[in-house]
C-alpha cells in the first residue's frame, strides 16, 4: 500500500497536541499503582468492580493485577517516512514515563538490589507475555493524553449496552470521581465459566464430516477429510484491559463510532468480520489537516504489517478470543478459532495465513453453520412461497463470480436468507429472495450463453437456438401459432402440432415423415384468412362472408417464441374471448370465425387431456428421437389423435352451436363468467358405436382404457361453485322493490351450495371444519345487519347516509378477511378443500358488499357514480424547457374527462380539491411509509432552496451531480407531490366506502419510477418522479384501522404504462409480501436491455425516460423478469402493441389477478404506449386504452365487487397549447390545442421545434383522447348489479 508523504507528518511539524498524544493503543499505564495513590482504590471498590466483572461473564486473571507491563512496540512502516508519521522522539520521551509508572508495581521490571547482577532481558518467546497491538493511528493515543489514565479509565469508551445509543464520554472533571464502567461489549460475551467453555468444545470431538451431513452437490465442494480438527485448548477469556486495548485497536467504541460500522455487531460472524474493517492510520494528521484524505487499511493487514514474529498477530487472538467467549458462538466455531491460534505456525506469515483460512472457513463449515440454525441439507418440495432449502445445491451467478447456495435460514424481515459460496475461494455472502432470484436467472443465462458456445465447434449450429425449444401444454395438441399466410395479419391463432408420424401421403398411399430440423406442421383451426376467394363465396349460402373457407388449414411454422405460444384457454368464456378478440384489430365480423377455433381448440384439447395416452419419455429420450427423425422436439411431443376424431363432422357441429348474434352480452355485475359447455368429442365418438348408433342408451358407463388417474383436470366440482339461484334470488330481490321478504335474505342468495352445504353440515352432524361456526356466525349477522339497515335506511338524514354506508361496507370487508383466518388456520378434514372453502368465503362476503351498495345508493353516492379528482396545487411542478412531462398534461387530462362527462353528468363528479386532512396524512403518515426518510428530506430541502421565480432546476442528482437529468422542478413541487399523493388516498378512501365505484385521479407529476430511496433498482434517473402516488395507495388501503388505514388484506396494482414501474415494485414487492401483487406490462425484455449473465452494472442499458432507445429501455433489466410470486413483469418487446397487450392481459394478467383476489385494484394509468406518443414506443390507440380499462374492472368486479382506481403516470402526447415566441422567427402558424377554462392563463408551454413537430400528429389523437377513452370505460363499468 502506497502513502502520500505529503499527509504524513513530520517531527518540525508535529503540534504539541499531537507530542503529548503520541502513545501506542497497547501501551496502556498500569492501573495499580495509580489505584493505590488514589482515594477510589480502596478494596470496597476493587471488589465491587470485581463482582461486576463477574456478573458478566468477564473473567479478570489476578495474575493480570497488578498487570504485567508489556514489552512496547512501536509501529513500523516498510517506507522511510513511517518513522515520521511516528513521532519516534515523542513515542520514547512518553514510554519511559509510562515504563517508569509499570516497573513501581510490577516485581519483573523493578531494578535489583545492589550487588547482584540483572538478569539480561528476555525474549518475547521465551516468556509467555504477548506483545501489545501498535496503535493504527501511528503514535496517536486511543486513551486520554493524561498520564493518570487508568485501565478503568480506559474501559469508559466502551460503555454499558443500556448506555449505547446516548452515552458520551465523561468529562476531565468526572472522570476520577467514576467507577469502572463494563464496555458494551460485555453483554454481547457468554456468561459461562472456563470449564463450560471447555466442555462445550470438548462436545463436539464426537461431530464427524460425513456425506450424509451435506447436501451430495456440495460434497465436491467441500474437502471432508481435511476439516476434521484435534483436540484443542480453550481460549482464555479477555480482561478489561484486553478489551479496551482491542476497541482502541479496531477503532470502535464511543470514541471512535462515526456510523453503524464503528461498534461492535450483534451477532459473532459480524464481530468475526471485523478482522477486514478498515482502520485509519493518519487520524491525528487529519486532526491537523481537515482537507487531507483519510489513509485506511484491513485491520488484519496493518496488524500483520507490524508483526516482527508468529507471536506479534496479538491484535487477531483478542479478536478471536473475544469471539470465542460471545453468546451464540457455535462449538465448533469455537474449536475453529482455538485451533487456528494454537496450531504450529514457523512465521507470522504462516500464522497469519491459518487465522484467515479459519476466519473464510467458518462461513460455509456445515458444522457451524448448522448449530447456528442454518438448514443445509436440500428438501425435495419447496418450503413457504419462497421455496426454502429446495434451492441449496443450485449454482448461482452473483457479482461475476460463480457460486453455489450452500444453506438455507428463515428470516422475520426477508422472509428467508439463503447462504452462497463462491467456487474460487471460498468465499461467503448471504442473499434475500429477490437477490436468489436474480441470481438464479443470471446463471441460467450464463449457462444457454455456455451451451451455445460449445455447439459452434460441434457439428451444425444451425439448428442449435430452438433444438430445445418448447412450449407448457404442447403435450396435448394445441398451441397459438403465426400462419405464414400475409392474410393473416400476422396474429397468433389456435392450431394442432401434428405428430412426427402424421405426414403427407405419397402416390403410393405410403407416410412421408416430416423432415424438418427447426419446423413443424400444424393444422389451424377455423382460420378467417383463407375466405378470401370470390368464387367459394358465391358457391355458399353462409352469411358470415370470413366463415366460407375450409374449416382446417395446413401450414408449416418456424420454431421460435415468435411465432409459438402456449395455449392457455381450458373453457370457453365468451366474455374473456370478446375482450382478447378487441386487441386483435379484426374486423367484428370476424369474431364467430375466431369463436368457432376456441371451440375446436378447447374440445380438442380436454379429448386429449382426458383420452390420450401421455408420453412418459425422458426429455434426453424425446431429443433422441427428434433427432433420428430429423424433426423437432415439439413434432415429437404432439399426442396422436384416432382418425375418427380427425374425421368428425365439426363443420355440422358448429353450425349446431349458439352464433355470437344469439348470445347474450355479458354483463359485469355478475361475479361468474358466461362459460359455454365444452363438446364433448367422446360422448360424439362413442354414439357412434353400438348400441348409441341404433338409437339405444348403453347400459355401462362410458370408459377409455388410455384415461389414468393422473390425467384428469384439477378443477373443482360444478356444485362448489355459486348455486344458479343467487343470480335469481338478485332478480327477484330487484323486482320486489326493495322487499323484506325472507326469500330476499335467505343465506342462498350469498352463499354457494358448498358453502350452505358446509354450515349445515357443522350445525345438525357431527361433521366439524374448525373456524365453519365461526365463519357461519359472522355472515349471519353481517346479513341481519345489512338487513336492519336497510330497513332504516330511509328515514335517515343525507350525511347519516354516508355514514352508515361507509359503517356497513368497512365491516363487510373486515369480516371477510376475518373469516380467513378463521379457516386458514384450521384442520381440514379429508375431502374438503381449504382453498375451496376460502374463495367460496370470498364470494359470499362480496355479494353481500354488492347487496349493501346497491340497497344503501343514493343519487351522486354510490352505485353508479365514477368520481375524477384533481388539485390546482399540482400545477405548481413546473419542469424545464424541452422535457417530456409538461405542466399543460394536468389540462389536457381534466380536459379529456370532462369530454367523458366529469362535471356534466351528475354520476360522473368532478372533485377539484384535496382536503387538508388528505395532505396532512400523505405528508405525515404514508409518505414516510413507502419512501426513506433521507430520501422525502433531501428532496425538500432541494425543493425549498429554489428560488420562487426559478423552474428547470434537477430535483433527483446525486452528491456528483449525476441522475436528475430528466426529473427537474420548481418551488412548487413538493406541494404539488404531496397533494397528488393526497389526490390517491382520498381516492381510495371514495372507492372503499361506498361513495363512488371507481375513480381516476388527474395529477402530476407521476410517481411509479419514485422508489425507496433516490432512483430505484438502479436505473439512471427517477424519470420524471417524485412521490409514488400508486405504491402510497396501496400501504393506506393495507394499513390496519388501529393505525388510521382501511385494512384491506390484498391490494393488486397494474401498470401499464410503457415503462416498467420500477419505483413501485421496489416500494411494494422488493421481497415478497403477501399483501401486494404487482403486475406491469411494458416495453422491454432481456433480448433488448440485455442477458444479465455477467452481473454487469453497466448503466449503458438503462437511458434516460424520453431518450434514443438504441440499446436499451428505461429503467433497464428490472422488469424483465419477475423475481418472486407477487411481481409479474411481462415485457413485450420494443414496442408496445395492442395484440401483445390483449394476449397479456386475457391469458397471464387476469388469471394471476384472479387467484390473487384483491380486495382492491389500482392501476398506475400511463398513455405512453399510444402510436401517436413523442416517445414512439407504443402502438396502441385511446380505444385500446379503453379495452384496457374495461378488462381491468372485469377482473375488478370478478374479485373485489369493482373497487378499481387509477393514477395518472405517463402520456406525453399532448399538442402545444401556446403560440412559439420566438425573435427569430415569424409569427407562429402552428396548429394549438385549445384547452378553453381548463389552461390557466399564467402557464407556458414552450416547446421545441423538434418536439413540436413529434407533437403535431397528436391533434388527430394523443393523451387527451386516451384521457377522455379510460373514464368512459370507468363510467360504462360503474354499476354493480
Amino acid at each position: 500500500m502506497s502513502i502520500d508523504q505529503d499527509q504524513l507528518p513530520s517531527k518540525e511539524t508535529a503540534s504539541p497536541e499531537d507530542k503529548s498524544d503520541s502513545i501506542a493503543v497497547g501501551e496502556i499505564p498500569n492501573s495499580s499503582t495509580e489505584a493505590a495513590q488514589s482515594d477510589k482504590g480502596d478494596a470496597v471498590n476493587q471488589s465491587q468492580d470485581q463482582d461486576t466483572s463477574k456478573d458478566h461473564g468477564l473473567k479478570c486473571n489476578e495474575k493480570d493485577t497488578p498487570a504485567p507491563s508489556p514489552a512496547p512496540v512501536a509501529a513500523e512502516a516498510n517506507t522511510s517516512s513511517s518513522t515520521e508519521e511516528l513521532g519516534q522522539s515523542n513515542v520514547s520521551t512518553m514510554k519511559r514515563k509510562l515504563d517508569s509508572l509499570m516497573d513501581e508495581d510490577n516485581p519483573a521490571k523493578r531494578s535489583k538490589p545492589q550487588g547482584e547482577t540483572p538478569e539480561p532481558p528476555k525474549a518475547a518467546s521465551e516468556t509467555n507475555e504477548i506483545p501489545t497491538i501498535s496503535n493504527p493511528e501511528a503514535g496517536a493515543s486511543a486513551a486520554s493524553t493524561s498520564e493518570q489514565m487508568d485501565v478503568e479509565a480506559a474501559s469508559r469508551s466502551a460503555p454499558t449496552s443500556d448506555d449505547h445509543a446516548n452515552s458520551s464520554p465523561p468529562s476531565s472533571d468526572q472522570s476520577d470521581a467514576m467507577d469502572v464502567d463494563e464496555p458494551r461489549s460485555s453483554s454481547l460475551l457468554d456468561e459461562g465459566s472456563d470449564a463450560g467453555a471447555a466442555a462445550k468444545t470438548q462436545s463436539d470431538d464426537d461431530l464427524d464430516y460425513t456425506s450424509d451431513l451435506i447436501d451430495p452437490a456440495l460434497e465436491g465442494l467441500m474437502k471432508l477429510e481435511d476439516m476434521v480438527i484435534p483436540k484443542v485448548d480453550p481460549l482464555d477469556p479477555l480482561t478489561f484491559r484486553d478489551l479496551a486495548e482491542l476497541e482502541a485497536a479496531l477503532q470502535i467504541g464511543d470514541h471512535y463510532n462515526y456510523g453503524e460500522d464503528d461498534g461492535w455487531k450483534g451477532d459473532w460472524a459480524g464481530n468475526l468480520d471485523l478482522f477486514r474493517k478498515e482502520v485509519v492510520v493518519n487520524k491525528n494528521y487529519l486532526n491537523t489537516q481537515p482537507s487531507a484524505k483519510p489513509i485506511r487499511i484491513d485491520y488484519c493487514d496493518w496488524v500483520a504489517s507490524n508483526a516482527r514474529n508468529k507471536s506479534d498477530l496479538r491484535g487477531l487472538e483478542l479478536l478471536f478470543r473475544y469471539v470465542y467467549h460471545m453468546k451464540g458462538t457455535p462449538a465448533m466455531a469455537k474449536k475453529i478459532l482455538a485451533h487456528a491460534l494454537q496450531r504450529p505456525a514457523q512465521s507470522s506469515e504462516e500464522r497469519l495465513d491459518i487465522i484467515i483460512k479459519a476466519a473464510t472457513r467458518m462461513n460455509y463449515d456445515p458444522i457451524v453453520l448448522k448449530q447456528d440454525g442454518w438448514t443445509i441439507k436440500k428438501t425435495e418440495t419447496p418450503e413457504g412461497p419462497l421455496g426454502g432449502a429446495i434451492y441449496i445445491g443450485r449454482r448461482v451467478m452473483w457479482q461475476k463470480h460463480e457460486a453455489v447456495i450452500v444453506a438455507y435460514i428463515p428470516d422475520e424481515t426477508y422472509g428467508g436468507l439463503w447462504k452462497g459460496v463462491f467456487l474460487e475461494d471460498l468465499d461467503t455472502f448471504d442473499m434475500e429472495p429477490g437477490e436468489l432470484q436474480l441470481a438464479l436467472k443470471k446463471w441460467e443465462n450464463k449457462s444457454r450463453q455456455k451451451a451455445f458456445r460449445s455447439n459452434k465447434h460441434s457439428g451444425s449450429t444451425r439448428f442449435a437456438a430452438t433444438a430445445k425449444f418448447t412450449v407448457p401444454g404442447i403435450e396435448n395438441g394445441i398451441i397459438l401459432a403465426k400462419p405464414t399466410n400475409k392474410a393473416s395479419k400476422g396474429i397468433m391463432w389456435p392450431a394442432r402440432v401434428r405428430n412426427i408420424v402424421e405426414g403427407k401421403r405419397n402416390a403410393d398411399g405410403k407416410v412421408r415423415r416430416n423432415s424438418s430440423k427447426n419446423q413443424i406442421h400444424v393444422i389451424f383451426l377455423a382460420p378467417f384468412w383463407n375466405a378470401q376467394d370470390a368464387s367459394v363465396s358465391k358457391m355458399t349460402n353462409a352469411t358470415d362472408p370470413y366463415s366460407v373457407g375450409p374449416l382446417f388449414e395446413y401450414d408449416t411454422v418456424e420454431v421460435s417464441e415468435y411465432n409459438i405460444q402456449e395455449y392457455t384457454h381450458n373453457s370457453i368464456s365468451i366474455e374473456k374471448l370478446e375482450t382478447a378478440f378487441r386487441f386483435l384489430g379484426l374486423p367484428k365480423g370476424i369474431f364467430a370465425r375466431y369463436l368457432d377455433s376456441h371451440r375446436l381448440a378447447v374440445s380438442l384439447k380436454a379429448y386429449s387431456l382426458k383420452h390420450l395416452p401421455k408420453n412418459r419419455d425422458s426429455e434426453d429420450q424425446l431429443l433422441a428421437s427428434a433427432s433420428l427423425t430429423e424433426s423437432h422436439i415439439l413434432s415429437v411431443k404432439a399426442p396422436i389423435f384416432p382418425d375418427v376424431v380427425l374425421m368428425l363432422p365439426f363443420d355440422y357441429i358448429l353450425s349446431k352451436l349458439p352464433h355470437p348474434s344469439e348470445l347474450a352480452a355479458s354483463s359485469l355485475g355478475n361475479d361468474e363468467d358466461s362459460q359455454e359447455p365444452v363438446i364433448d368429442i367422446d360422448g360424439i365418438v362413442h354414439s357412434l358405436s353400438p348400441p348409441e348408433c341404433f338409437g339405444k342408451s348403453s347400459q355401462e358407463p362410458r370408459n377409455s382404457s388410455c384415461l389414468t388417474p393422473e390425467a384428469l383436470p384439477s378443477s373443482p366440482d360444478p356444485n362448489f361453485t355459486p348455486a344458479k339461484s343467487v343470480k335469481r334470488a338478485l332478480q327477484l330481490a330487484s323486482e320486489e322493490n326493495n322487499g323484506d321478504s325472507d326469500t330476499v335474505w335467505s343465506m342462498n342468495n350469498f352463499a354457494s351450495d358448498f358453502l350452505v352445504g358446509l354450515f349445515q353440515r357443522e350445525a345438525v352432524d357431527d361433521f366439524s371444519v374448525e373456524g365453519i361456526g365461526q365463519m357461519r356466525t359472522l355472515i349471519t349477522n353481517l346479513v341481519a345487519k345489512l338487513r336492519q339497515t336497510c330497513s332504516a335506511y330511509p328515514s335517515y338524514g343525507m350525511h347519516r347516509k354516508v355514514i352508515e354506508l361507509k359503517k356497513m361496507l368497512c365491516q363487510c370487508l373486515l369480516i371477510k378477511g376475518h373469516g380467513e383466518d378463521c379457516i386458514e388456520y384450521s384442520s381440514i378434514p379429508q375431502g374438503v378443500s381449504k382453498v375451496i372453502i376460502i374463495i367460496e368465503w370470498r364470494k359470499a362476503c362480496e355479494r353481500v358488499y354488492k347487496r349493501a351498495v346497491s340497497k344503501l345508493s343514493f343519487a351522486g353516492v354510490g352505485n353508479g357514480v365514477t368520481s375524477v379528482i384533481t388539485d390546482s396545487r399540482c400545477n405548481g411542478h413546473v419542469t424545464q424547457l424541452g422535457s417530456f412531462e409538461r405542466p399543460v398534461r394536468l389540462p389536457a387530462a381534466i380536459k379529456g374527462a370532462k369530454r367523458a362527462g366529469a362535471g356534466k353528468d351528475p354520476n360522473v363528479l368532478l372533485l377539484t380539491e384535496v382536503e387538508d386532512i388528505y395532505y396532512n396524512m400523505a405528508e405525515n403518515v404514508v409518505i414516510p411509509k413507502a419512501h426513506k426518510k433521507s430520501y422525502v428530506k433531501r428532496l425538500k430541502a432541494k425543493i425549498q432552496s429554489i428560488p420562487p421565480d426559478q423552474k428547470g432546476v434537477p430535483l433527483t442528482d446525486d452528491s456528483d451531480g449525476e441522475g436528475g437529468d430528466d426529473t427537474m422542478g420548481s418551488r412548487g413541487s413538493y406541494a404539488a407531490a404531496v397533494v397528488g399523493i393526497g389526490a390517491s388516498l382520498k381516492a381510495v378512501d371514495m372507492v372503499v366506502t361506498g361513495k363512488c365505484v371507481n375513480t381516476f385521479c388527474a395529477i402530476r407529476p407521476p410517481g411509479h419510477h419514485a422508489g425507496l430511496e433516490l432512483r430505484p433498482m438502479n436505473a439512471v434517473s427517477n424519470g420524471f418522479c417524485l412521490f409514488n402516488a400508486a405504491a402510497c395507495a396501496a400501504i393506506y388501503a393495507t394499513t390496519p384501522l388501529s393505525q388510521g388505514g382501511l385494512g384491506l388484506r390484498r391490494v393488486c396494482v397494474i401498470d401499464f404504462d410503457v415503462h416498467h414501474g420500477n419505483g413501485t415494485q421496489d416500494i411494494l414487492c422488493s421481497t415478497y409480501d403477501p399483501r401486494y401483487l404487482y403486475v406491469s406490462i411494458h416495453a422491454g425484455g432481456a433480448h433488448i436491455n440485455g442477458f444479465e449473465d455477467e452481473g454487469s452494472e453497466d448503466e449503458s442499458f438503462r437511458h434516460l425516460l424520453g431518450g434514443r432507445n438504441t440499446e436499451g429501455i428505461f429503467p433497464g433489466r428490472c422488469g424483465d423478469s419477475s423475481p418472486h410470486k407477487g411481481v409479474l413483469n411481462i415485457p413485450v418487446g420494443r414496442q408496445v402493441t395492442a395484440s401483445a397487450m390483449g394476449s397479456a392481459l386475457v391469458s397471464q394478467v387476469t388469471p394471476r389477478v384472479e387467484e390473487f383476489s384483491p380486495d382492491l385494484i389500482i392501476l398506475s394509468a400511463g398513455f405512453d404506449a399510444h402510436e401517436n406518443d413523442p416517445l414512439g414506443m407504443g402502438g396502441l390507440s385511446a380505444a385500446d386504452f379503453g379495452h384496457v380499462t374495461e378488462v381491468a374492472c372485469q377482473m375488478a368486479y370478478k374479485t373485489c365487487s369493482g373497487r378499481i382506481l387509477s393514477v395518472l403516470e405517463g402520456g406525453y402526447g399532448v399538442p402545444c397549447c401556446r403560440p412559439r415566441n420566438d425573435l427569430f422567427l415569424p409569427p407562429s402558424e402552428d396548429r394549438l390545442l385549445d384547452l378553453g377554462e381548463d389552461l390557466p392563463s399564467n402557464m407556458g408551454d414552450e416547446v421545441h421545434y423538434t418536439l413540436r413537430q413529434k407533437l403535431d400528429k397528436c391533434h388527430e389523437e394523443g393523451f387527451l383522447e386516451c384521457v377522455q377513452s379510460h373514464v368512459q370505460s370507468f363510467v360504462k363499468c360503474n354499476s354493480r348489479k
